[in-house]
């Protein structure tokens, strides 16, 4: 459980600051049978987007949901997802930004109506640990399948069985991918 609270806590703190050091929250490109199991084999269908799932608020249902991936944690089978109404940095050239990959060109609280944490969890019900999801980075668009759920500290969390890369932007040519 105290493994949890930091993992959580340390997603919401990165919510509010841009990095400087695209080493940070870069995958581990590889990933590993734990992270695999999670890729889907076929595209999940029609999605919601990440603002329509939180103002629809928790239920058991299974539900698609699509956006980018905006930090991925290492270590761990833990995302977050931006909605695809936020434009981040390198899509809109904010002019001297040292990290257009992210969203640090949008003020915090867009951040929070736009963002979601997704958790892809074991039997015992905590992220599983992995070295991460095969192929998949930074700015992806993808689609997530799973359920939305509050949890014990009452922020809401996307549990997760299952995710389909449908996308990855191209970048300008005078800009480096964060691996």
């Amino acid at each position: 459980m105290t493994k949890y609270l930091l993992l959580s806590l340390g997603l919401f703190a990165l919510a509010a600051a841009c990095s400087s050091d695209p080493e940070s929250s870069g995958p581990d490109m590889r990933g590993d049978a734990a992270g695999a199991a999670f890729v889907l084999k076929a595209d999940p269908g029609k999605a919601e987007s990440v603002a329509d799932t939180k103002r629809t608020g928790p239920s058991e249902d299974v539900r698609v949901v699509e956006g980018r991936v905006y930090d991925i944690t290492k270590g761990f089978a833990v995302l977050k997802l931006m909605g695809t109404e936020l434009h981040y940095c390198g899509e809109v050239r904010a002019e001297g930004c040292k990290t257009p990959w992210d969203y640090c060109c949008d003020p915090p609280q867009a951040h929070r109506e736009h963002s979601l944490l997704v958790e892809f969890r074991g039997a015992d019900g905590t992220p599983v640990e992995t070295a991460g999801i095969p192929d998949l980075r930074l700015l992806d668009l993808v689609k997530v399948r799973g359920s939305l759920r509050k949890d014990e500290y009452d922020n809401l969390v996307f549990v997760a069985d299952g995710v389909w890369k449908v996308a990855r932007p191209l970048l300008p040519e005078d800009l480096d991918w964060p691996e």
